[in-house]
């Protein structure tokens, strides 16, 4: 049994459950445990998503951003899937326009951030405004948006340069110097 065979199908499947556990439990400990900093809480669930998004693609995230949005749908007591639409379109906006963009580059998680996060924030208020009620949009912007975006900026950095450099052990690279 080489490293290269391929996982058995009943392997793939307790991981996407243990995923989708973690995840839950992650969406449930933001909403009941996180507290307001200036008035806005901070999506740690959207930076992580955003940071795994920038780091393994975005078809790897948006399993993580559907199951993380279930769970803040499920926690936060939204409408079902508002949570995992802004989510996955916040994966596609933060990666897309920067695929051009190396890892190694430091603007890449906090231009992923702000993109994504402006992209989660859009997406919540059309689905918001679509099947609950209208929203007013400036107070929005102001009071939720604009703070909950300069919340998560401050810790992308760190938490991308982390988890790259996790990635990068788990996978096994070892960084080579050439002179």
């Amino acid at each position: 049994m080489g490293a290269n065979q391929p996982k058995r199908i009943e392997e793939r499947i307790v991981r996407e459950i243990w995923l989708a556990f973690v995840l839950l439990a992650a969406a449930m400990a933001q909403t009941t445990l996180l507290p307001r900093l200036f008035g806005a809480v901070p999506n740690v669930l959207l930076l992580i998503i955003i940071c795994r998004a920038l780091i393994n693609g975005p078809a790897n995230a948006a399993r993580w951003a559907f199951y993380a949005g279930l769970g803040l749908d499920l926690f936060a007591d939204s409408a079902l899937g508002t949570h995992a639409l802004a989510l996955l379109l916040a994966v596609l906006l933060a990666t897309l326009p920067l695929a051009w963009l190396s890892r190694g580059n430091w603007l890449l998680p906090l231009l992923g951030v702000v993109l994504g996060s402006l992209g989660y924030q859009a997406m919540f208020i059309l689905l918001n405004s679509v099947l609950i009620a209208p929203i007013d949009l400036r107070a929005y912007i102001t009071v939720v948006a604009l703070p909950t975006t300069v919340l998560l900026l401050i810790p992308a950095l760190p938490l991308f340069l982390s988890l790259r450099w996790f990635e990068s052990r788990r996978r096994g690279e070892v960084p080579i110097d050439v002179y």
